[in-house]
């Protein structure tokens, strides 16, 4: 694997670590300031950064060639981070990030291997309903039934997410916010 690839990788797993953003109090002692501040803060730093970036075209290893001139893929992973976080209960954001963490990367790299693209999409598909599902149980606020039926439809979201491109709106962002939408509807829904 090459090395811009591996980075690209090791951080896409760092967004499984996300969560632990519900783990602050609401109201944050030090700072004085409530904890989504903090998401705001986060967002705002990024884009500031990939503002400056892109108006002087600083090129970095772990960046794709199209993100040269174009808003590169951490930015757009960073807004669906703050968007899940911010509007989506604990248990569907942790699912929603977790499964989008590890999966997106699995996914390119089935492909990198050449692997016909059923297996692609199939691996894709199991791993994502079983890291999602599991992630839901392991919150243990909506039950085993729940948790699968909200890990599948998070599977049948997030699969086409990854693999159908928008030129527009990279899928980092798609990925993790319209399982996680979906999954909160189905929820609330149920």
């Amino acid at each position: 694997m090459k090395k811009d690839v591996l980075i690209r990788r090791a951080i896409h797993g760092l967004i499984a670590l996300a969560p632990l953003y519900y783990l602050l109090p609401d109201d944050l002692p030090i700072v004085g300031f409530r904890r989504w501040v903090l998401l705001i803060v986060f967002f705002a730093g990024i884009a500031i950064f990939e503002g400056y970036r892109l108006k002087k075209g600083v090129i970095f290893l772990g960046l794709r060639p199209h993100e040269a001139h174009h808003i590169a893929s951490f930015v757009w992973a960073s807004a669906g981070i703050t968007a899940v976080l911010w509007l989506f209960p604990y248990d569907v954001a942790t699912a929603s990030l977790v499964s989008m963490a590890f999966v997106d990367p699995l996914a390119g790299e089935l492909r990198s291997a050449r692997k016909r693209e059923s297996i692609v999409l199939t691996l894709s598909f199991g791993a994502y309903f079983v890291l999602c599902s599991a992630s839901l149980i392991m919150c243990g606020w909506r039950g085993v039934a729940m948790s699968l039926i909200l890990g599948l439809a998070g599977a049948i979201v997030a699969i086409p997410s990854e693999r159908y491109k928008n030129p527009y709106v990279d899928d980092d962002f798609v990925m993790a916010v319209f399982p996680a939408a979906v999954m909160s509807w189905l929820a609330f829904m149920l």
